[in-house]
């Protein structure tokens, strides 16, 4: 009766065994070249990479192209990011976009960049969002086309990016390619300057100073209200 009961035991605990262990993730690569350990974080993005996780494909591609722990290797990087970005990662996606643009290594598809920037802001990756919105706006890379550029600012704007707001902004005060609205062009800017980074915030003053100087207090105070009800409103509806 001890032996057979024993005998289940061991059986249940061979069964369990193989699920016990510890699985690596995207979590102990990330701690491994922290610290230092490119190797580890390399063997387990890798196998990751190998089993289609996207992120750990994206991951691959930035320790290629930086050199980070093996050399720097442009055409592998960018293979694993195509990977990445065919598995729908959107930030592989805007990367892809971007190399293009760059010119990096045998990438300078201008369309294939377009069509990897609205992948990627269709998922709503706001940098890919501005980014479509200027190409749309300067219009030379594509036809120029005020509308899609607004849509596309807008996007990104209401995710909270400053420079698609500070856009935004800057068209509307100016009246480019739209009637011009100084309430909303200040609105925008307002907003702008509060996601500005610390470096850019002087510059933004002084161009929220220079546009207010030909508005007057009354504009000035709603396009502070308008603001002020963005912000609450999650910068949606503004």
């Amino acid at each position: 009766m001890m032996t057979k009961s024993f005998g289940m035991v061991f059986l249940g605990l061979a069964l369990i065994a193989p699920f016990s262990g510890h699985t690596e993730t995207l979590k102990d690569a990330q701690d491994a070249i922290q610290a230092g350990d490119y190797p580890r974080a390399l063997g387990i993005y890798t196998m990751l990479a190998n089993q289609g996780n996207a992120k750990a494909e994206y991951n691959l591609g930035q320790m290629y192209i930086n050199g980070d722990g093996v050399p720097q290797d442009v055409p592998e990087a960018v293979g694993w990011y195509r990977r990445s970005a065919e598995h729908g990662y959107s930030e592989a996606q805007y990367t892809l976009a971007a190399l293009h643009f760059r010119r990096i290594s045998s990438l300078a598809s201008y369309e294939e960049a377009m069509a990897w920037y609205r992948r990627a802001a269709e998922q709503g990756h706001a940098r890919s969002q501005l980014n479509l919105g200027d190409l749309y706006f300067k219009g030379e890379i594509v036809p120029q086309d005020i509308d899609a550029a607004l849509g596309w600012y807008r996007q990104s704007a209401e995710q909270g990016n400053g420079e698609a707001q500070h856009q935004l902004g800057v068209i509307y005060a100016n009246g480019q390619g739209v009637t011009k609205d100084a309430v909303k062009g200040y609105m925008w800017l307002l907003l702008a300057a509060e996601n500005a980074e610390p470096r850019h915030r002087v510059r933004m003053g002084k161009i929220l100073n220079f546009t207010a100087a030909s508005m007057s207090p009354e504009q000035v105070e709603e396009a502070r209200q308008l603001a002020r009800r963005c912000m609450d409103n999650k910068y949606k509806g503004c």
